[in-house]
């Protein structure tokens, strides 16, 4: 395989964004996938609260928030369900007022009422946490105040998303001022980390935000994301040909391993509760990697994807 015919095949895309006929259509196109469907929301939203338990967080009356919820805040509204007091959506591209949300709202009601099991990888093969049950977590609910929940979140929707009681919905979001100190207590993602930039910047944000002893919850996925038909080949561009192959995109990867993850969660006051690594061997090794990254620890080479739990540190 000559490795430049894929790379300059993505930037020849990259290059067409800055024609503006075509940007002006790919903006209009703009879709992330997946929290468009309620039972992925359900199932995403479901599996990190059962990952959370185990670490020791309730859901119990807890504020959340959400790093680039996508197309649609239904894992907010899952959350909400499940017992939270208040949710915000923080994304760079506003992309929910594109949905009903209503619509997506009364199916997650139902699955709860119906207390439907969390569709598995059967359903939804890509997606983590991966669980060891994926039966309803009825123990886990706050089933106290679960009606009332449902009307004020119904309410919260049917008003500007940034103006609810329950919910609270900002894009794009740019200041750490955004969101109120020490007012989370759970902050999650699900495959966004791997998009933010500058990346220092949004651990301090989320250290900031949390409460002591407040949790951060996070999916990773460090591959390609079809830049490359290797699923590490996003490192072999150079900087200059990654340049290009962006473009004028609102959002793309930051090409940042593990160890940096790593590095900004011990710089940002966290500890570790969990670190489920998911490591591949194939793809490209150091010698195919471009200079930028031919001195990058073997862990970060070989780990694809992460879930991490983290916990804010207690300052007396």
């Amino acid at each position: 395989m000559v490795l430049s015919a894929w790379k300059w095949r993505h930037i020849a895309k990259g290059a067409l964004t800055w024609f503006p006929p075509l940007d002006a259509w790919r903006r209009r196109r703009i879709s992330t996938g997946g929290t468009n469907r309620a039972r992925y929301c359900y199932s995403v939203w479901l599996r990190h609260l059962v990952t959370l338990q185990s670490c020791g967080f309730e859901i119990r009356g807890a504020r959340v928030g959400e790093l680039g919820p996508g197309d649609s805040i239904g894992t907010g509204l899952a959350a909400l369900l499940s017992g939270a007091e208040h949710y915000i959506g923080l994304d760079v591209v506003h992309l929910s007022a594109q949905l009903d949300l209503r619509t997506i709202f009364d199916e997650l009601v139902r699955l709860y009422e119906r207390r439907e099991p969390i569709p598995d990888n059967s359903e939804f093969p890509r997606v983590s946490p991966r669980l060891k049950s994926y039966e309803f977590p009825v123990d886990l609910i706050e089933w106290t105040g679960f009606h009332k929940r449902t009307e004020l979140t119904r309410a919260d929707l049917e008003q500007r998303l940034d103006q609810g009681r329950m919910i609270h919905y900002q894009a794009p979001w740019n200041s750490v001022d955004d969101v109120a100190t020490g007012s989370l207590d759970l902050i999650f993602s699900q495959a966004v980390l791997e998009y933010a930039a500058p990346l220092d910047e949004v651990y301090r944000a989320m250290s900031i935000w949390l409460k002591n002893g407040g949790y951060a919850s996070h999916v990773i996925d460090f591959s390609a994301h079809g830049l490359s038909p290797l699923w590490n080949g996003h490192w072999a561009y150079s900087n200059i040909q990654w340049r290009l192959a962006r473009g004028r995109r609102e959002v793309f990867l930051n090409r940042e391993p593990l160890g940096s993850h790593l590095a900004l969660i011990k710089k940002s006051g966290f500890e570790i509760l969990l670190l489920e690594k998911d490591c591949r061997l194939d793809g490209l090794n150091h010698a195919q990697l471009s200079a930028p990254f031919r001195s990058m620890e073997i862990e970060d080479l070989q780990t694809r994807g992460v879930t991490m739990i983290l916990r804010k540190k207690n300052y007396a």
